[in-house]
Parts: C-alpha cells; structure tokens; sequence
C-alpha cells in the first residue's frame, strides 16, 4: 500500500515497520518542498527501511515537464541522525531537495549529459550536491553550508581553486551541465 498527498506525491512503504517513519508526513513534508522549489511533477518517493545506509538517487521517466519523479532513497537519507530511527524533517528537506532539483534540472535540455545517478563520477556528484544545495539555502531550507563545502572539499581538495568552485556553484541558479561540470578539470 502507498500512501498519497493530494494526489502530487505517492509514499512507499505505506507503513514502515522498521524505523520510526509516517509515509504521510513524508508525503506531506515532500509536497511542501515541492511547492517551494516549483516542481509540479508527480513523485514517488521509494524508501527502503532495510537499511541505515544514506544513499539516494533520483530518476524521471521521460525528459519532459510533465516526467513523474521518481527517487529512491535509502532510510538514512532521511534520518534524524540525533534520534536515530526517527525521521528527520531537515535530512529529508536537505535529501529529496537536492533529488528535485536533479530531476528539475534532468528536465532542461542542457542537462541532457548528465548521467544517471548511478553513473556519475564521484567528482560528477560532488559538483552537483554543491549546485543543489546552494539553491536549497536560498529556497530558505536550512542547509549546514559547511557541510557542503567540506565534501566538495574532500572531493576536489584543499585548495583556493576548490573553493572558488564551491562559491562558483554555490551562488548559481541556472547553470547547464556542462557549466556544473566545468570547475571538475581546472582543479
């Protein structure tokens, strides 16, 4: 069974029986964030409580703007890492954010190089992470900027030129792939 908020946004499991999440108030906690990012597809959200793994990846079924969404997510995606076992509302604002603005982007005909998420390069992702979550914080979801800008800095290095391109992606809101990818070679 899965459970539906107004009909924009479809849950599953219905009921989770290994931690301590609602499919109704993530549902509800995705419409939101929909509405706040201006995305309008249908999504479904898929979790699998099976696992504390944080991993979460994000697909659409056609390149149009009317695609359904569709984001897997592992439950530690999700999870109040003070309260483990228990939703966290920022994790998943912060999580299936930055999945919507992939799929959002996946829309845009520049976007039409990247890869699935599943075929990204880690520098790929790492790029990505860093343009969404900066879109994220001036949506107003509250986003620990220096925890993005130490994984870009993990995965780009220690250096004047990496932070450049964290500020670079940081600040942008309507950058191509090729644009988000662009600083992966000069550093």
């Amino acid at each position: 069974m899965t459970a539906l908020v107004a009909g924009q946004v479809s849950v599953d499991p219905a009921e989770f029986t290994q931690v301590k999440y609602d499919a109704n108030e993530i549902a509800a906690i995705v419409v939101s964030l929909a509405e706040t990012l201006g995305v309008s597809n249908s999504i479904s959200l898929v979790v699998d409580e099976t696992t504390l793994l944080a991993k979460i990846t994000c697909s659409i079924d056609a390149p149009s703007s009317d695609a359904t969404i569709l984001i897997n997510a592992m439950s530690g995606a999700i999870e109040n890492t003070k309260h483990l076992t228990t939703l966290g509302i920022n994790q998943t604002q912060t999580s299936v954010g930055r999945m919507l603005l992939r799929a959002r982007d996946r829309m845009r005909a520049d976007f039409a190089g990247a890869g699935a998420d599943d075929d990204l390069t880690l520098a790929e992702s790492a790029a990505w992470d860093t343009y969404c979550a900066g879109r994220l914080a001036r949506a107003g979801i509250e986003i620990n900027t220096q925890r993005w800008r130490y994984n870009h800095r993990n995965r780009f290095g220690f250096s004047n030129a990496s932070d450049a391109d964290f500020e670079r992606l940081w600040a942008a809101d309507e950058l191509s792939w090729s644009e988000v990818v662009a600083g992966i070679a000069d550093i």
